[in-house]
């Protein structure tokens, strides 16, 4: 069984919150790990906290051997996709870890779910998954609230005038000229209208793809949601190839292209899966105060996602505290935003060396289109103590 650790339960959320962040937001992870797996440059030396999420971007850093692996997440239903995940990668050969997780044919979880992957799993997951299996037998990207969003999103496309036909076939270009081109000629001139804004500017429906009140009250108030949106897909359409893009491909139809997956999903990483997973625990809880426990100067990497979207700027300042706290000298830290500009707090970035182009170059190849920015940062200077870190902020 993979250590698992429960901290105490935070404030409760507020109304909002609990009513779309409850249960499976994300059913997988949106960040792209070729981005990260640059930006770190994992060693077997390297301590990793990681967002869960859906235990896409774990997994892909484990498939990198670092010494250890931390993935935290304050929502237990995102880490027991996780620990269900690394279940099967003790217990089952990687053809069924496959046609499970890629959802190639998930009703096999039923055969193995009781007998081998249920007495892996902690007390929490298994109360979750007694409940929940359904959703993985019936293939996991259709469900949760990213689920929804897509299968809503794929109907709307449909109602625009763009059949799945034409879809499926934009995902086997080769080119970016037969991609703009195939944009120019079938999408933009469907896309972009009253319809489409009514569609993005409608909030509900963004809360189902993930993306937090903060995050949008961020995003819009400095961008206009839907001319972000505009960008983003432009982006994604035309700039970077689209024939790997497992992304783009699982949201607007449904299915991973034979195996144009994620990292981890691949026969060849699977090996290297089962030997690393003693090096795994998961915490169920939040970021800062997790941190806050471990002895100072023992983290290497942090992968924050996009954490800092969803905070009021002070706990933005007091969690990005508890980072430079537990960081090790000449730690990195990356970390996403919807908005195209959020910065470190002024109060910490004394202690950061940015590296401002090197995350440039790497977000102009990201696949998910998900993001404004990308953001990659070592820790340049180690506060003297815990104090000088309080003081900084005053």
């Amino acid at each position: 069984m993979v250590s698992v650790l429960d901290l105490p339960s935070p404030a409760p959320r507020n109304w909002l919150e609990r009513l779309v962040f409850h249960g499976i937001v994300f059913n997988m992870s949106w960040e792209d790990p070729e981005m990260d797996r640059q930006a770190f440059n994992l060693t077997d030396r390297d301590t990793v906290v990681s967002i869960s999420s859906a235990g896409c971007n774990p997994l892909n850093f484990l498939c990198q051997s670092p010494r250890r692996l931390v993935s935290i997440d304050g929502n237990p239903a995102q880490n027991a996709i996780l620990e269900l995940k690394l279940a099967a990668i003790a217990a089952v050969d990687h053809d069924t870890f496959f046609d499970i997780f890629a959802a190639r044919r998930p009703s096999v979880v039923t055969r193995v779910y009781r007998p081998r992957l249920r007495p892996l799993l902690s007390p929490r997951a298994q109360a979750f998954w007694d409940e929940n299996l359904w959703m993985a037998a019936r293939g996991l990207y259709q469900f949760g609230r990213m689920g929804l969003f897509c299968r809503l999103l794929r109907r709307f496309l449909g109602l625009l005038g763009i059949p799945r036909s034409r879809i499926d076939a934009f995902f086997e270009l080769r080119s970016l000229e037969e991609q703009k081109r195939w944009y120019e000629r079938y999408a933009e001139p469907r896309l972009w209208g009253p319809w489409s804004r009514r569609f993005v500017m409608c909030r509900p429906l963004l809360y189902l793809a993930g993306v937090h009140p903060e995050q949008y009250r961020l995003v819009d108030g400095r961008h206009d949601m839907y001319e972000y949106v505009k960008e983003r897909v432009e982006y994604a359409l035309t700039r970077v190839p689209i024939y790997d893009n497992y992304f783009l491909s699982q949201a607007v139809t449904g299915r991973f292209r034979g195996d144009r997956v994620p990292p981890y999903l691949l026969a060849a990483n699977f090996a290297t899966l089962r030997r690393n997973l003693d090096r795994v625990q998961i915490v169920n809880g939040w970021l800062g105060p997790y941190l806050d426990t471990l002895p100072p100067k023992t983290v290497t990497k942090f992968n924050l996602l996009d954490i800092f979207d969803w905070m009021t700027p002070p706990v933005f300042e007091a969690t990005f505290r508890s980072v430079l706290r537990a960081a090790a000298p000449g730690a990195t830290m990356i970390y996403r935003s919807g908005s195209y500009q959020l910065d470190p707090p002024a109060s910490v970035a004394r202690y950061l060396e940015r590296h401002d182009e090197l995350a440039r170059r790497l977000f102009a190849t990201d696949r998910s289109a998900t993001y404004g920015s990308f953001y990659v940062l070592t820790l340049r200077q180690h506060p003297h103590d815990v104090g000088d870190l309080h003081a900084a902020a005053h």
